[in-house]
């Protein structure tokens, strides 16, 4: 039979495939705005994974990585940067420094940063990140440019425009050589044309490339530039966890 492993665990909750459906239900409700209910579903999940699995089981670093996302989106910004900067670490432990789950990590937090107006922290996490997400997974990934945009919007909002401009026109020129659209693409050029109007610099017909940007520095709020309000769940990480077989624990039948 499946085991009970949170005090306040519904029947079944314990077994391995319950626990997956628990995270997708989670991710689920962070995705349609119902971040409270989320935050107490994910609490009693990784109390569950972290007593079935243990700390430092890779689905158990998902879960915790959900949560800490699902606590930043709720406005507990210390605890969700806390629970980050340990589930970055036990990723970096786990899966090592360059590995994709470990990237998704390093990047919540630095976006987790930047929204506490910690923009020192967030320019030295996204400019860790951006260059080993360019070589991981490549300039035009959508990972890498949500890094790309997190680190131009940090330049912009630390009042260095010129920067800004370079960190984001590149990206959208990526965009174009490879032929990327929908959501990642629109962003970028929704936030390069917020950049060029912010900072007074002529929008040309077609993007160039980084060096034939004008460079001018002014101070731009952070409101300026349209961005994602909270750090994003990985693609991967809306997904039911593949906890795997073989877990399941109990008396007997």
């Amino acid at each position: 039979m499946p085991v009970i492993v949170s005090g306040d665990a519904q029947p079944g909750s314990g077994d391995v495939a319950a626990l997956a459906f628990r995270n997708a239900a989670a991710a689920e409700q962070l995705t349609d705005g119902q971040v409270q209910r989320a935050v107490v579903a994910l609490v009693s999940l990784l109390n569950d994974c972290r007593a079935l699995l243990g700390e430092d089981h890779p689905e158990t670093l998902v879960v915790e990585g959900n949560l800490a996302v699902a606590y930043v989106m709720a406005g507990q910004e210390e605890d969700g940067a806390h629970l980050m900067l340990a589930n970055l670490a036990g990723r970096e432990r786990v899966f090592g420094d360059e590995h994709t789950a470990t990237l998704t990590a390093r990047d919540a937090l630095a976006t987790t940063h930047r929204l506490a107006g910690r923009l020192s922290e967030a320019l030295w996490l996204y400019s860790r990140v951006a260059p080993q997400r360019n070589r991981v997974l490549g300039p035009s990934h959508p990972d890498t440019l949500t890094t790309r945009l997190g680190l131009g919007l940090t330049f912009a909002e630390a009042g260095d425009t010129a920067m800004a401009l370079d960190v984001v026109t590149a990206a959208v020129h990526d965009c174009d050589q490879a032929g990327i659209g929908g959501q990642h693409a629109e962003m970028l050029r929704s936030c390069l044309t917020d950049l060029r109007r912010a900072g007074t610099v002529p929008d040309p017909a077609a993007v160039p490339g980084p060096a034939a940007v004008p460079r001018r520095r002014s101070g731009l709020a952070a409101a300026t530039v349209r961005a994602p309000a909270a750090p994003q769940l990985d693609r991967d990480e809306r997904q039911p966890i593949d906890i795997g077989s073989g877990t399941e624990r109990g008396g007997g039948t």
